[in-house]
């Protein structure tokens, strides 16, 4: 027989003379975890028939189609034994090559059928010859319809070849059927829309009701993804929950691998284990490594050979003060005095001690009981059942800015700078114009008034010095000066401080009185209730001033964990990848390119509904918000509009960066400025280290150490997504007339977004497109790596955050096991898994050509993108040299590597390579930028 290269096509399938009038297809189609193959059961139940793309049958003036091939009538290639977690039977992975009988006129093969005939069982298919597609084929009796697969090829809609036309138009019809009545389960392959209505359980009372949100204008939200759950019997408006969190209604292709889940539930359970296990009467690391407490304070306050009595004495007192405070006890027993004689830890070596080498043999029964009400049920028996196997010894890794300076966190520019390099970096902004004099006013009052009568309404405990006055003044002048605003929650202070709370609404003012400034320094910090006059707490109040600090970093971690986190990557994002599967066919170029972005958010989200955002869930356990959490970002959604979502424009909103002034125009997103910068083509050699921001963008505060890599990022991201697209796309006509793209974009505004009217604009032009594109991926991908990975890395003042220890009442203190809780959560968060796809790792290319004579223009382009990022390593690499730049590295002297792309990485690299490869100070989520929100 002789070979026939013309209907190989994309496949690269081999054809073969059969007779005059038909050819021979050959494929690879390669099965996994499956037990039913793996134990010989009737393959001939699989049936596979290929389509073609190019020419429709003139009878039925559909597309060509192939003859049946069955799977067990193929040869058999390979097998290969492993086991799969979970699962008692061994599969295989079983390599079978079909042959497809096909007219002479058939063409180049475009998509390819899949029907499972059998009753019962389900198979895995892991790849057809060349298309890596993972997609579990289930019984046709459950799903009531074929599976359609296309070829790698993509084309806008209009540009479908004919054969397919009909198959594209199908395949997304039944993605929307609107038929489906009942629970889901998972052969069902639709997507929907629904609102949050699952939050709360109602059967168990009223402690555990909470409002839906979404679909009303008092609680507007982003869609979530329908489950088709039952509703709950008391209140048919609200959905009841699977029995377990691990069983929820999410489509199969959208699950994150068995491998990659098990690897969550062993850090969670690790995670459990090393900070719930008792203590241990080993030495602490603390004991160790600061043994004399008082002169490290005293030498963070002060050089040594410059420490006074009176330094001594103002020290003495503040930690004094903080061995008053009476700390509960872990296990339910007894409050206690940090200062008690009996020798127990002060409230520092508390903390201290949960990084502790333990060696531990189970956990206290009332923090097992505890962890019932938190955790699923599976993780607490796997927690249970490791610890009963044998004595454990477990360790924690000390946070970076515990193990350089343990006090670092309690400094005043340290706390400024946190705002710009920390957890949450995204919420400071630029004091408007009219906000400055009512607040000039107020520090003038501070410093000159005489008598009762002259006192400001604000509420004073201290006058501000003149040196004080001077510097606000200059920052004013040189408009320098900026707010961290948390007022919003004063009206929500009356619910939250109804339930024994004690919070406080906060407003941080900072400055930077010049350019010399590389610190921003707090001035003053407004705390409010509701009804009554604010406070101004000036940094000379001393032990107010902590606590000040103490509501706003309060404030602060609530925003952020409900926010800057959830709220503005896990849950907008939703509506998307929805809206994704709906309405863009799989053969649509604009679904390639975002696919990779929204790889396991789904089901990372509903993981969390589940566990972190319910009802008596593990956030209400530990922010002071508690049962009012999730209404909080209910409010604050209403302030987010997609135009703002930009990098770029986020930074010119909160007027943290200005429109850069350009003597000539230039053509694309970046501009060479300066001598000693390069343009955005990454090249080899040593002048490549530098990589141009937005030419349009100039940053209020150079060392802004978010913004100045995120900038960086985002410019290679909309550059990247600019040269794919004009493969696709030539002119604006073009996108006016994807009848998808429109179709898309219209159901993200009125169904997937539908409580949001404001801050959409249209897509109608390639730069409208571009840029929606590319905020998208921002999203995903750095944005998310920003206020996610470094939770664990200020593990220290994270706990004092999330459970807001300073509540000034003695029964509102958490006790030991919130905190234990809350590091548990962060270690959790802050880890990459070893499976993860970071950003410019994987073209949407695939593996083989895309369009002939285009696929080596995307793969140029992608490899550019690569390039770009690499070179920004570089950068960021040498910003973390200069330590000038306090607001980079801090007092702990800490590098900022959230952005930092680190494109080489494959996976976690283990402890040898990090001290050999990476020589600064690592955390546990070391670096790099996931491509998608998957933790």
């Amino acid at each position: 027989m002789v070979e026939t290269a013309g209907c190989c096509g994309l496949l690269q399938a081999c054809c073969h003379r059969h007779d005059p009038q038909t050819y021979i297809i050959q494929g690879e189609f390669e099965i996994d975890r499956s037990p039913w193959f793996s134990l010989c059961a009737s393959g001939l139940s699989v049936v596979v028939r290929l389509y073609s793309q190019d020419n429709k049958d003139p009878t039925t003036r559909k597309g060509i189609k192939s003859e049946n091939a069955y799977v067990m009538k193929g040869k058999e290639l390979e097998r290969k034994k492993h086991e799969v977690l979970s699962m008692k039977v061994p599969t295989k992975v079983i390599k079978f090559k079909l042959k497809f009988e096909v007219t002479r006129d058939f063409g180049i093969p475009g998509a390819f059928v899949v029907e499972n005939r059998d009753k019962k069982h389900e198979f895995f298919l892991k790849s057809v010859t060349l298309h890596y597609i993972k997609h579990l084929i289930y019984p046709i009796t459950k799903t009531r319809f074929k599976r359609i697969f296309f070829s790698d090829q993509l084309y806008r809609p209009n540009k479908t070849p004919q054969g397919l036309v009909e198959l594209r138009k199908k395949e997304l019809q039944k993605l929307q059927d609107p038929r489906r009545k009942g629970e889901w389960n998972p052969w069902d392959q639709i997507y929907d829309y629904d609102v949050y209505n699952n939050l709360g359980d109602p059967e168990n009372g009223r402690l555990y009701d909470r409002p839906v949100l979404g679909g009303s204008t008092k609680f507007p939200y982003p869609r979530r993804l329908k489950t088709g759950h039952p509703n709950c019997q008391r209140d048919h408006s609200r959905e009841s929950g699977p029995a377990s969190c691990f069983q929820f209604y999410v489509r199969p292709d959208e699950r994150m691998s068995d491998e990659k889940l098990q690897e969550l539930k062993n850090n969670f359970v690790e995670a459990l284990i090393r900070f719930l296990a008792p203590e241990s009467t080993l030495q602490h690391l603390w004991d160790r490594e600061c043994p004399d407490f008082v002169t490290k304070v005293a030498h963070f306050f002060v050089p040594k050979a410059a420490i006074s009595k009176k330094d001594v004495r103002f020290i003495r007192s503040i930690i004094d003060f903080c061995r008053k405070l009476k700390l509960p006890s872990s296990h339910g027993g007894p409050s206690r005095s940090v200062s008690d004689p009996s020798g127990e830890q002060d409230i520092f070596e508390d903390i201290i001690g949960f990084y502790a080498d333990k060696e531990v043999e189970d956990i206290f029964d009332s923090d097992k009981q505890r962890l019932e009400k938190l955790v699923p049920k599976e993780i607490l028996n796997q927690v249970v059942a490791t610890l009963a196997l044998k004595r454990q010894h477990v360790s924690a890794q000390l946070p970076s800015i515990i193990a350089e300076d343990k006090v670092a966190w309690a400094e005043d520019k340290e706390f400024g700078r946190q705002m710009l390099a920390g957890t949450n970096p995204v919420r400071i902004r630029h004091l408007k114009r009219e906000e400055l004099l009512p607040l000039y006013e107020i520090f003038y009052k501070m410093l000159d008034y005489e008598s009762p009568e002259d006192k400001p309404e604000v509420q004073l405990d201290n006058k501000i010095n003149q040196s004080q006055l001077q510097d606000f003044k200059k920052a004013i002048e040189a408009n320098r000066a900026f707010i961290l605003d948390h007022h919003y929650l004063e009206q929500f202070l009356t619910m939250i401080n109804g339930k024994g709370v004690c919070a406080y609404a906060t407003r941080t003012i900072l400055i930077a009185p010049d350019l010399s400034s590389v610190t921003l320094q707090p001035v003053g910090i407004e705390l409010s209730l509701p009804g009554d006059s604010p406070r101004l707490v000036l940094p000379q109040d001393t032990l107010l001033w902590e606590f000040a600090k103490f509501h706003v970093s309060s404030n602060d971690a609530a925003y952020h964990q409900l926010v800057s986190h959830w709220l503005h990557t896990h849950a907008v994002v939703e509506p998307f990848i929805i809206a994704t599967r709906r309405r863009l066919s799989v053969m649509h170029p604009i679904h390639r390119i975002l696919d990779p972005h929204f790889e396991d958010t789904l089901h990372i989200n509903a993981l969390a509904r589940a566990i972190f955002l319910n009802a008596g869930g593990i956030l209400e356990t530990l922010l002071f918000t508690g049962e009012y959490s999730m209404e909080l970002s209910s409010h604050l959604y209403k302030e987010w509009r997609f135009d703002k979502q930009a990098l770029p424009e986020d930074l010119l909103e909160r007027g943290m960066a200005k429109r850069r002034v350009r003597d000539e125009v230039v053509s694309g997103p970046m501009e060479q400025v300066g001598t000693d910068k390069s343009s955005n083509k990454a090249a080899t050699g040593a002048e490549q280290t530098m990589f141009e921001v937005d030419a349009e963008v100039e940053l209020v505060l150079e060392d802004y150490p978010y913004a100045k890599d995120g900038i960086e990022i985002w410019t290679a991201i909309e550059t990247w997504v600019t040269e794919y697209c004009s493969v696709f796309y030539h002119n604006n006509n073009d996108v006016k007339e994807d009848e998808e793209i429109q179709e898309w974009w219209n159901e993200v505004k009125t169904r997937g977004h539908k409580d949001r009217n404001e801050g959409w604009y249209d897509i109608n032009t390639f730069e409208s497109l571009v840029k929606a594109l590319a905020t998208l991926i921002w999203i995903t991908s750095g944005l998310h790596a920003a206020v996610n990975f470094r939770q664990y890395g200020y593990g220290e003042e994270e706990v004092y955050k999330e459970v807001n220890i300073m509540k000034f009442v003695e029964e509102m203190l958490p006790d030991k096991f919130q905190m234990k809780l809350a590091l548990a959560v962060m270690d959790l968060l802050s880890r990459h898994t070893s499976d993860e796809i970071y950003l410019g790792q994987t073209s949407p290319q695939k593996e083989w050509p895309l369009i002939e004579g285009h696929d080596s223009i995307i793969q140029k382009k992608f490899k550019e993108f690569g390039e770009n990022l690499e070179a920004i390593e570089r950068n960021i690499k040498e910003r973390n040299k200069e330590y000038l730049l306090m607001n980079r590295w801090g007092y702990a002297k800490i590098p900022y590597k959230l952005l930092y792309p680190d494109t080489s990485k494959s996976m976690r690299p283990t402890s040898k390579e990090k001290g050999k490869h990476h020589p600064e100070k690592t955390d546990i989520n070391e670096r790099g930028i996931p491509n998608s929100i998957s933790v």
